[in-house]
C-alpha cells in the first residue's frame, strides 16, 4: 500500500516540508550546479529528475534555465507539481511524467540525472537497484552526470537501530500539524521501517494519519560499486552537499556523483 502522504494526503507534502523546499532546496541546487561545472564532462542543459515528488528541486532547476523532466510514481504528487509549474510560469522548461524510476527507458537523452531527498532508499531489492543504475547510465549522454543522495547509515546507525523518535509541528491557517517519526533499521538487511504518524488538527476535529514507509539503507561504498559495475568512469562521494567536503565517513548525508 502506498504511503498516504504520497497519495490521498499529497497536498500535505509541501506544507510539512515547507522549510526544506524554501531554504534547503536552493542550497542543494547551488551544489548541483557546482558539480555540473566541475565534475560533469559536458555542458548540462537537459536534466532528468527522478522521484521528483511535488517538484521542489525540479522547479528550482527549471527556474535557473534548465530543461527538466520530472518523474514520479505518484499521480497525485505529479499533478501538484504540474499545477505549481503552471502557476510559477515554468511550464515551458519543465514536464512531469508518472512512472516508476526503475522502468525509465531513455537512450542518451540527458546531460544529468538527479535523485534527491534520499529517494534512492525506496529501491529495496538487489535486482531493482542494479536495474535503476543501468537505466540511469543509459539515459545519460557521454560525459553526463548522475547525482543521488542518501542518509549515511553509518553515522546514523545508533539512531536508526534504536528507533529514536523525531517530531515537529507546523501551524497553517486554522490548522496545526504534528509529525512524529520513528525510524528503525535492521542492522543486517539494512531494511528501514519508517513509521510516521501525522496528526492533523483544527478547531473542530483531530485526524490521525498513519504513514508507513519501507526503505533500504545504502553505504557510500555500495553506491560506488553499483555505479562502477554499470560503467560510470568517474565516481565521487561528497558529504552533506558540501562542495569542499569529500565524504570521509562522518557526514550525515552522502551524495553520489558519477560521470558517464
Amino acid at each position: 500500500m502506498d504511503p498516504p502522504l504520497y497519495t490521498k494526503y499529497a497536498w500535505l507534502y509541501d506544507i510539512i516540508y515547507k522549510k526544506y523546499i524554501k531554504k534547503t532546496v536552493p542550497k542543494i541546487i547551488d551544489f548541483v550546479e557546482h558539480v555540473f561545472s566541475t565534475d560533469a564532462e559536458r555542458q548540462v542543459e537537459k536534466i532528468l529528475d527522478l522521484a521528483c515528488g511535488t517538484g521542489g528541486p525540479t522547479l528550482e532547476l527549471a527556474r535557473r534555465g534548465y530543461i527538466v523532466v520530472g518523474v514520479d510514481l505518484s499521480e497525485e504528487m505529479i499533478q501538484i507539481a504540474r499545477n505549481k509549474a503552471e502557476k510559477q510560469g515554468l511550464s515551458n522548461n519543465v514536464s512531469f511524467i508518472v512512472q516508476d524510476m526503475t522502468k525509465i527507458d531513455y537512450r542518451e537523452e540527458f546531460d544529468a540525472v538527479t535523485l534527491f531527498f534520499t529517494s534512492i532508499n525506496y529501491v529495496l531489492s538487489d535486482d531493482d537497484i542494479q536495474e535503476l543504475f543501468k537505466r540511469v547510465y543509459r539515459a545519460l549522454k557521454p560525459g553526463g552526470v548522475f547525482i543521488a543522495d542518501t542518509l549515511n547509515i553509518l553515522t546514523n546507525a545508533n539512531r536508526l537501530i534504536e528507533g529514536i523518535p523525531v517530531h515537529w509541528r507546523i501551524d497553517i491557517d486554522d490548522k496545526n500539524i504534528v509529525v512524529l517519526d520513528t525510524v528503525l533499521m535492521d542492522s543486517i538487511s539494512q531494511i528501514i521501517n519508517w513509521n510516521r504518524t501525522i496528526i492533523l488538527q483544527d478547531k473542530e476535529s483531530v485526524k490521525i494519519i498513519p504513514d508507513k514507509h519501507v526503505l533500504r539503507g545504502y553505504t557510500g561504498n555500495e553506491l560506488k560499486l553499483l555505479a562502477r559495475n554499470v560503467g560510470f568512469k568517474k565516481i565521487v562521494i561528497y558529504g552533506d552537499y558540501n562542495t569542499r567536503k569529500k565524504d570521509k565517513g562522518y557526514s550525515n548525508k552522502i551524495v553520489l556523483v558519477a560521470v558517464k
